[in-house]
């Protein structure tokens, strides 16, 4: 007899253009490969067009969608949300009929502000959060890092509430894991991002220089990581003797008018085209919270990655061009890279990824398995 999940959702699953719907996607599926049945409730707060309705409904063995009445609310307490703000109580009143219907084995929900469907359930049900990333005092780490908070941010005491409604705990990456279990009671137990390794053939090209690319959302940590590795960049202009650097994926429209020193590629259909035309991944990250997908995407695509120490948070890797404690030092070791030791740093990405798949398919079989 199979199993059923009831997964719910803010974000949609489809398309993967950005970090937390391809985390989405990832997790329904080992659910898939786990021999359970993926109920997806989606609460539309970034809207459906017609093909995303048609891609989710395949994958996913049932799909409901809930229509937001409006724009999310404003914070209710000036500086910070109540945990609950961005809830709809239509959510709740949905999943309490489809539970009238089905036998659920675990309803997950994806972020803690919108854990208050757990509340809907079942008490026989195993109720998971997956957390995503940390909210609690989101809006303070954004203003020390000199940016205005955006998106969702509340207190860590609310944060903290609203963990106490799930029976697991779901962190990203340790460090959070070590953050969720100091302000909750609840087991906290890591998953991270799971992908399968593409197999792509880079493209020939005529010229003999090496391409390193960037692609990621327009969010304001990564357009202040890729400014920063802008001018480091111009700082060193030698390096255009050997090296071009390329820029895709949505970030291209917040950060395009600022370029000058990558080719511009903008938005991405296929992530195989974007890493086929590329010799080299980087992910300069400064700061932020959660996993960086981005890093683990690129290593997927069997490319090599260079990174900052904030890249790498919650993946292990002994590789020096993957433990930059700066994007200076990133730029600084580019200056001797050739491709000798792009061969290096293509074996040992190789040997990262590997490490961390294993590992997180381990831990998501011990839960879920």
């Amino acid at each position: 007899m199979n199993k059923h999940v009831l997964i719910v959702s803010p974000i949609p699953s489809h398309p993967q253009f950005q970090g937390n719907s391809a985390r989405i996607y990832r997790l329904n599926q080992m659910f898939r490969q786990c021999g359970y049945k993926v109920h997806f409730v989606y609460f539309g707060m970034e809207g459906l067009a017609p093909e995303q309705q048609a891609a989710m409904e395949q994958d996913w063995d049932y799909f409901h969608y809930v229509q937001p009445e409006g724009p999310a609310a404003e914070p209710s307490y000036g500086e910070y949300f109540d945990i609950d703000d961005w809830y709809d109580q239509r959510v709740s009143i949905l999943v309490e009929q489809l539970c009238t219907r089905w036998k659920f084995d675990v309803c997950l929900v994806n972020y803690v502000w919108f854990s208050k469907v757990l509340e809907a359930v079942p008490d026989d049900v195993y109720k998971v959060i997956d957390t995503h990333d940390v909210f609690g005092d989101r809006h303070i780490v954004a203003k020390e890092a000199g940016l205005e908070p955006v998106w969702f941010y509340t207190t860590k005491e609310l944060e903290a509430y609203a963990l106490e409604r799930a029976d697991l705990v779901i962190a990203i990456q340790d460090q959070e894991q070590d953050y969720f279990q100091s302000i909750t009671s609840k087991p906290v137990e890591v998953i991270g991002y799971v992908t399968p390794l593409q197999s792509i053939v880079s493209a020939e090209r005529d010229d003999n220089k090496i391409r390193v690319g960037y692609i990621g959302s327009g969010n304001p940590f990564n357009i202040i990581s890729i400014e920063t590795f802008q001018n480091a960049i111009k700082q060193s202009p030698t390096l255009f003797d050997n090296f071009e650097f390329v820029l895709g994926g949505s970030i291209c429209k917040t950060f395009g008018a600022s370029n000058e020193v990558f080719e511009i590629v903008g938005m991405v259909d296929d992530l195989d085209t974007f890493y086929r035309d590329i010799d080299v991944a980087v992910n300069p990250m400064l700061g932020g919270t959660g996993l960086k997908i981005k890093s683990l995407e690129a290593l997927s695509f069997g490319k090599p990655l260079m990174a900052t120490l904030d890249a790498m948070v919650g993946i292990t890797t002994s590789e020096p061009y993957q433990q930059c404690a700066t994007i200076n030092e990133m730029v600084d070791k580019l200056q001797t890279f050739n491709n000798s030791r792009l061969a290096e740093l293509t074996r040992s990405s190789s040997q990262v990824f590997e490490n961390y798949n294993e590992q997180q398919i381990a831990s998501f079989k011990k839960l879920f398995g």
